[in-house]
């Protein structure tokens, strides 16, 4: 996938590559054809030839490594599917160095051209080769991963010590979800403030800004009831999406400790209702994890 950042180096390497090969056009130093006698035997005596002109650079300018960077880059950014693929990357020794270069740079403005419009539609060229439903399908995943969270009864190594990966509060969830995210989205944050609304200075937890997506992530404690899960998130969307925001969508990322699955479906259906909720995932901490992992947190956060 096409991060914004990485998105934004090919369009400057397609800057800068013109602007080198531009230079080197302007480079190119045309010295004439020497003159011959047409070689063989004839009873007529041929008039002398002059060869064709030949193109050089009177400068200092590599040109073959500027073609291996033309070449690079265009397989970068030309998806697999694309039928003129090999046609616009394929270098060309056939051609004398002016029309060669004067054929590459008219590609590579092109490419360019369509490129800044997001047409090459492939996971390896397009910003939008991610979507909304993909992060959700990735979230709503997490269950299975969990699969093999570190949870030892007893150490599986000789000597060792046992390792019980606690996820104990809101904190621990975001270091979680981060974790699986950043594999794929590039340009993930975290703890990011967000455009003030009035005297309060929103912090949004995760944040994917080429989906212009928030992440709000609920530690659901045990003592907790739906409706102040339900109360947060409404005010985080109102905050997160006010005017001039640049976040358009949020997803909402609960963490049952408690594992009221009864109570699932209503609260997801509830919170689907707010304004700018694209998704709500809820996943229950797993059954091996004891009761009182987040006892502490309760008593701290009374």
């Amino acid at each position: 996938m096409l991060t914004s950042s990485n998105f934004k180096r090919n369009l400057d390497q397609f800057n800068k590559l013109i602007a080198e090969g531009e230079a080197m056009y302007k480079a190119i130093k045309v010295t004439p054809g020497e003159w011959y006698s047409p070689a063989g035997y004839s009873i007529f005596r041929e008039p002398p030839r002059q060869a064709p002109e030949r193109y050089v650079l009177d400068r200092d300018y590599d040109w073959q490594k500027w073609q291996t960077n033309y070449k690079l880059l265009l397989e970068e950014v030309i998806p697999l599917t694309n039928s003129q693929r090999t046609s616009l990357i394929e270098v060309s020794w056939g051609w004398d160095l002016k029309t060669n270069l004067t054929a590459h740079l008219s590609n590579l403005k092109a490419v360019k051209e369509t490129y800044e419009k997001e047409l090459f539609s492939s996971s390896q060229s397009a910003l939008g080769s991610f979507s909304l439903e993909d992060v959700s399908k990735l979230l709503k995943g997490v269950p299975a991963g969990l699969l093999r969270w570190t949870w030892e009864g007893k150490s599986r190594t000789q000597g060792g010590t046992p390792r019980q990966w606690y996820i104990e509060n809101e904190y621990h969830v975001q270091n979680l979800l981060y974790f699986l995210l950043a594999a794929v989205f590039a340009d993930i944050r975290e703890e990011e403030y967000t455009g003030s609304v009035g005297q309060k200075k929103p912090r949004v937890d995760l944040v994917i800004p080429s989906l212009k997506l928030v992440i709000e992530i609920k530690f659901w404690y045990g003592k907790d009831k739906p409706q102040r899960i339900i109360e947060e998130i409404a005010e985080d969307t109102s905050l997160y999406l006010a005017q001039g925001s640049p976040h358009e969508q949020m997803i909402a990322f609960i963490w049952d400790d408690s594992r009221r699955t009864e109570e699932h479906h209503l609260l997801k259906s509830g919170l689907k209702n707010l304004k700018g909720i694209f998704d709500v995932v809820i996943v229950s901490r797993p059954g091996r994890m004891p009761d009182n992992t987040s006892l502490i947190n309760e008593q701290n956060n009374e």
